[in-house]
């Protein structure tokens, strides 16, 4: 996060953002722990829709005992308090719910109906749903082996397993994110709220690194020297790094750095495919999270 009173200008400078493994320090405490997040709860939510819980004909078709009790909790825990209960959270969290259920409300009247006889399903306007999750570990993976390529380092060397599924370090396994009958769910609250904070953390605005790349997304390439104070061999360095081509001001046409007359051309990030588009995206997803 950008510390109160410091003006972008001179973090910029201190922190030589030109050079690319200025970039790591981004990539392990801003990109890695969102990603970690956000990989644990895509794997919770799609343990939630998979075979053992949705893909029963029944809450009473789980044979693992331990974890039908969970998910019973899931369904109807608290409903004696139902805007306040878990069974409330889990469905506008996460979509859980009692087959057909049109509401919260619903779902906790058919699950008293019928009981463990209910089954299970996921509705389509939950919160993590309209992120979406999945897309959200796609892109921040992407985004992360992009970075690790151009400062030289490994996935493992930051705690991503190198092969599918790229499992992070410290992976949760998504049934103990459940709690049982009279547990409190302290360690899905918990990720749920590092999960929201990282993405305040990484907010244009807020983190420094996202906030240059949007100021720095188009313009004039003089501007930019004079806002970092180097030379044109260390723009062209960041330039390479963040995917900005230079046009001339006059007739648009795309010429290659490092140039001398920088004053007659204008930066611009590549839209089909650059790391500057890639991190702009990533704000989408993160306006997306409450």
């Amino acid at each position: 996060m950008m510390q109160p009173g410091l003006s972008l200008k001179k973090w910029a400078i201190d922190n030589k953002i030109w050079e690319p493994y200025s970039w790591r320090t981004f990539l392990e405490k801003g990109l890695v722990p969102f990603y970690r997040q956000a990989f644990i709860l895509n794997e919770f939510y799609n343990f939630l829709k998979g075979k053992e819980i949705c893909g029963k004909n029944s809450l009473k078709d789980i044979e693992d005992e331990v974890l039908r009790n969970k998910v019973r909790v899931a369904i109807y825990g608290g409903a004696d308090n139902p805007a306040t209960s878990f069974a409330k959270f889990m469905y506008d969290y996460f979509g859980l719910r009692a087959e057909n259920a049109s509401s919260f409300e619903e779902s906790i009247k058919f699950y008293e109906s019928w009981g463990d006889s209910i089954k299970i399903t996921i509705h389509d306007k939950s919160w993590i749903k309209s992120i979406p999750i999945e897309d959200l570990v796609s892109k921040l993976k992407s985004i992360i082996s992009e970075i690790c390529s151009k400062i030289g380092i490994r996935l493992s060397e930051v705690g991503i397993q190198e092969t599918y599924p790229y499992y992070p370090s410290g992976f949760i396994k998504p049934d103990t994110l459940l709690p049982q009958s009279g547990e409190k769910p302290e360690k899905l609250i918990s990720l749920i709220n590092e999960f929201r904070q990282k993405a305040v953390d990484l907010s244009i605005g807020v983190n420094p690194f996202t906030t240059f790349v949007f100021y720095t997304s188009t313009i004039p390439l003089l501007s930019l020297m004079k806002f970092l104070e180097c030379d044109i061999d260390k723009i062209t360095k960041l330039a390479n790094f963040l995917g900005l081509e230079a046009y001339s001001m006059i007739d648009f046409q795309r010429v290659s750095l490092p140039t001398k007359s920088p004053n007659k051309f204008i930066l611009a990030y590549n839209r089909n495919y650059s790391l500057t588009r890639s991190l702009l995206d990533l704000q989408k997803y993160i306006m997306n999270i409450e």
